[in-house]
């Protein structure tokens, strides 16, 4: 998709974990409007909320019980590590962050409007801190109230003005060329691919920015099904269907049952030699449950993998220390990128805070927040440019490419300085090798 009169560039969606969930909010949630303007500006009503001298009061908002509640309760642990951390060391500019109300919607898309009411009007909550749900219908409220909110982008209220702050960045379209499984098709030679998807519009979505990529950089499409009954069921007619079209590639846009029955399908009837990306999967829970379903799967994240605390100590500072303090104030719990999503929601809070000094208000925080232009969370994640992110992305679009190999999750590719494998967005189109940057641009933490 080519620059809007404004200049403003779409981010186009790279399938990831992250893409499940907004699967799952397709599943478990109506259609929903975003009534907030996005250019408004912060309210004067409620500027203090939660605010005195020596602490701030923020909530948080998550679906913890439901049907899914793994996929999204995460996001409050992450968030409470971090604000733990911050208050062991003293706090923000002498006040405390005391994460005094967690909330859970039950999946809920009425509970989730009611409780961002309740939030707000009744516990007087300064800021929402640590946002994960499959309906977050609460969002429009709380954008109309210009309240600072930070958490898992996987819902268009995300989209709902520069109040809202999405774990890494307020922006989603995935209709849009994808540039990184055309890459991964490039780098075994692919001759034939599948994109598999399920009947519902955002399962959809993601793999049309698939083939819309593969088709854009020379990558055949021979066989596509995007109306699969959610959930899958049986794919012996898909299976079958593609080894006969020679299919040597195939990208799917469904969930971790979805994917791990297309894998024991495929062993079924003698599919081998198949490059696979899934968009979920990418945890230690999953691998050790699916460990021979998984062998050789791709994955793509928008972060650094875990596994880069292991491979390259003190490069990604970030990195090490979420781990580090997950086992320290969440002991039991398994890195998830719903924990990491809370753990950066709330560091861009903190930063927000250390910006804004001791006069705190939230336009002035929301202001701070949006001047800045290359924010990584202490090299988590790539470059997030707010003063654009809530409408669109600049010109780098970066990746993380992670496969299983045997019971270990492997990063891949990337370049010579970073785990990250960066693109130009967008990138023209071209049946030419696919070309990362390198070396790496500014911003983009090194290994």
């Amino acid at each position: 998709m080519e620059a809007d009169a404004e200049g403003r560039r779409p981010r186009a969606g790279a399938l990831t974990g992250l893409t499940a969930l907004v699967l799952a909010a397709a599943l478990f949630a109506p259609a929903f409007t975003i009534a907030a303007p996005a250019g408004a500006a912060t309210s004067p009503a409620g500027n203090t909320a939660g605010v005195s001298a020596k602490r701030v009061v923020v909530g948080a908002l998550a679906s913890q019980t439901g049907p899914l509640p793994a996929n999204f309760a995460p996001v409050v642990t992450g968030a409470e590590a971090y604000l733990d951390m911050v208050d062991a060391r003293g706090g923000v500019n002498g006040r405390k962050i005391d994460l005094a109300y967690s909330l859970d919607d039950q999946s809920s898309p009425s509970i989730d409007a009611s409780q961002a009411r309740t939030l707000v009007q009744q516990d007087h909550v300064f800021a929402v801190v640590g946002v994960a749900t499959p309906s977050f219908t609460g969002g429009t409220f709380l954008a109309a109230n210009r309240v600072p909110t930070f958490g898992l982008n996987v819902n268009p209220q995300w989209m709902a003005g520069p109040t809202m702050f999405g774990h890494n960045g307020s922006y989603i379209e995935f209709t849009s060329p994808q540039v990184q499984p055309a890459f991964l098709a490039q780098q075994h030679h692919v001759h034939a691919a599948a994109v598999l998807a399920y009947n519902v519009a955002q399962s959809q979505q993601g793999c049309q920015g698939t083939i819309n990529g593969l088709r854009r950089y020379g990558v055949p499409v021979a066989f596509e099904d995007l109306a699969i009954p959610a959930p899958a069921s049986d794919l012996h007619a898909d299976v079958i269907r593609m080894q006969h079209a020679g299919v040597d590639m195939i990208v799917s846009c469904m969930d971790l049952g979805g994917d791990v029955l297309l894998a024991q399908t495929m062993r079924q009837v003698g599919m081998k030699n198949v490059t696979q990306l899934w968009n979920d999967g990418y945890s230690e829970q999953s691998l050790g449950q699916y460990t021979t379903a998984m062998q050789g799967v791709y994955f793509t994240e928008p972060n650094v993998p875990f596994e880069v605390t292991r491979l390259h100590p003190k490069v990604y500072p970030g990195m090490d220390q979420f781990l580090k303090m997950l086992k320290k104030y969440a002991p039991g719990t398994l890195p998830s990128e719903p924990a990491l999503a809370g753990w950066t929601s709330a560091a861009l809070f903190v930063a927000g805070m250390k910006a804004v000094g001791r006069n705190l208000t939230r336009s002035r925080l929301v202001a701070a927040i949006n001047r800045m232009g290359s924010w990584t969370a202490d090299g988590i994640l790539a470059p997030v440019d707010w003063r654009i992110a809530h409408t669109g992305s600049g010109p780098l679009n970066c990746t993380a490419y992670i496969q299983v190999r045997g019971k270990k999750f492997v990063p891949v590719y990337g370049t010579r300085r970073s785990v990250f494998s960066c693109f130009k967005t967008p990138a023209p189109p071209t049946t030419s090798p696919i070309r990362l940057l390198n070396p790496v641009p500014a911003g983009v933490p090194p290994t």
